[in-house]
């Protein structure tokens, strides 16, 4: 199983916050990230180690670009959290990595309850939290 890394597993995967395994699934390639969420984690990077830590994590993690048309299903999404009005505290980001996810047939890896939320309204968003560590 491949994982698209969500800001919120990154910054912990960083920070060396989590089961050491998936350090292992990041050297085989297993761990993918896209572009927005590179650009959020990044955001937090102090000025001096930018450069150093946005190389680091190119090497790392396989950047996957997000795809075309990525817009259509992001509506589809929020309009699936309307009726349950949980469509308000879902960020774009967060609507972006999942229609990835889904389009690239890749399982979601957070930190965010945000994901839970979308994953109980679209059946066919797979997400698993960082926190469990990864599958046996």
């Amino acid at each position: 199983m491949s994982y698209l890394v969500d800001t919120s597993a990154a910054v912990r995967i960083w920070r060396r916050q989590v089961n050491p395994d998936w350090h292992g699934l990041i050297k085989r390639g297993l761990l993918v990230v896209c572009e927005p969420v590179l650009a959020e984690t990044l955001r937090g990077i102090d000025a001096k180690r930018y450069a150093r830590t946005e190389e680091e994590f190119r090497d790392a993690y396989v950047v996957a670009t997000v795809p075309d048309n990525i817009w259509d299903l992001v509506a589809v999404l929020q309009r699936e959290l309307v009726p349950h009005a949980a469509h308000q505290g879902v960020s774009v980001v967060d609507l972006v990595v999942a229609a990835t996810a889904i389009r690239l047939k890749l399982e979601v890896l957070h930190e965010d309850g945000d994901f839970e939320t979308l994953a109980r309204h679209v059946p066919q968003l797979k997400q698993r939290r960082v926190s469990t560590g990864p599958p046996a």
